[in-house]
């Protein structure tokens, strides 16, 4: 899940992260939260400047990185970012 805050401001993107503990032991979460932040430096040139991104991990997303790899998680953050940004604008 992603939400996007708009800050009105020209500054770079900024993740927030929220792992909880249903997603699993503290190694499993620290994994996701490191995935989540390598995937989102990729793409933060791309993504609209002023906004605050929060993305709540789920349960079964380690599982997701696992199976389908960061390259799949990356596509689906792009997804999620992009629907996230056009609820910030309205």
């Amino acid at each position: 899940m992603v939400y996007a805050f708009n800050r009105g401001e020209d500054s770079p993107p900024r993740l927030g992260l929220s792992v909880g503990k249903r997603v699993g032991g503290a190694v499993e979460r620290n994994r996701v939260k490191r995935v989540l932040r390598e995937e989102f430096s990729r793409m933060q040139a791309r993504l609209s400047p002023g906004v605050d991104y929060v993305i709540i991990a789920r349960p079964g997303v380690a599982e997701y990185i696992e199976e389908q790899g960061s390259q799949a998680l990356a596509q689906r953050l792009e997804e999620l970012t992009e629907r996230a940004t056009r609820g910030a604008a309205a």
